[in-house]
């Protein structure tokens, strides 16, 4: 960690700060929501986009959204060259940003990454009438994202896709999911309850990527393959379900990504 900010304040904190109540329900059942984007040249990027999702996953957990973090994250990302930027909202009323160096494992990963295909054990429409499940709200009750990317690595992958039991893609447990076929790119459409990427938005302003439903045999023939995130960025697929994948496309994406990054 660089850099703890509390929004009570606008204030820096000692990273090693206790600033977490033990009865919080961000703990204590994991009602919370987070924001995590990238910092370049003391700028938070996109933060526009992220702070309208931020409010919307707050507004899906029916925690009540303070004024001021756009003044946080400004703040916080000051005299930060290249870095992650973590805002949380808890349900106890906590307000932070946590600036972070970027992992080695994450930078790795725009060079290429290893992916295996996961079953979600959901049909891709059911969130859509189940918003008891928190489609498309990013909570802090990440434990399945988490377990999922831990059997990724289990079976020599860096990361995972989630698919449904109707045969189509979802998501990846921290990324966007999006398909190079038949010359265009192509992503799942966000109302089947998946996290609508803001990454995938800053890239649908460089290049046509078409919301489509996508299923899994769509994937399994599609030329490329990319992962959008916020930190990690394009990460180009080099190897879906042990089945090797070129990226010229996908490599040019996240070249035009970096360099927009930086504008």
């Amino acid at each position: 960690m660089i850099r703890l900010l509390l929004l009570d304040g606008l204030r820096e904190v000692p990273v090693d700060a206790p600033v977490l109540r033990a009865d919080d329900l961000g703990v204590v059942r994991g009602e919370a929501v987070f924001e995590t984007l990238r910092v370049v040249g003391s700028r938070p990027c996109y933060l526009d986009e992220h702070l309208e999702r931020f409010g919307r996953s707050a507004a899906s957990l029916d925690i009540p959204m303070p004024p001021g973090f756009d003044e946080l994250a400004a703040k916080a990302a000051a005299g930060i060259e290249d870095a992650g930027l973590r805002l949380t909202l808890t349900k106890g009323g906590l307000g932070m940003a946590v600036v972070f160096e970027i992992a080695a494992e994450t930078v790795g990963g725009r060079s290429g990454i290893r992916v295996v295909t996961l079953p979600l054990g959901l049909a891709s429409d059911f969130r859509r009438t189940a918003p008891w499940l928190l489609g498309g709200a990013k909570s802090t009750s990440y434990a399945v994202n988490m377990a999922s990317s831990r059997e990724a690595h289990r079976r020599g992958a860096d990361d995972a896709i989630w698919t449904s039991t109707d045969g189509y893609v979802l998501e990846a447990p921290t990324s966007t999911v999006v398909a190079h076929l038949d010359g265009r790119w192509v992503t799942p459409p966000a109302e089947t309850g998946i996290l609508a990427g803001t990454t995938l938005r800053a890239c649908a302003s460089l290049v046509e990527i078409a919301t489509l439903p996508l299923t899994v045999d769509d994937l399994a023939a599609a030329a490329e393959v990319v992962l959008l995130s916020s930190v990690r960025g394009v990460a180009p697929v080099t190897d879906l379900d042990g089945r090797k994948l070129v990226t010229p496309a996908g490599r040019a994406l996240q070249s035009a990504f970096e360099a927009s990054l930086r504008r």
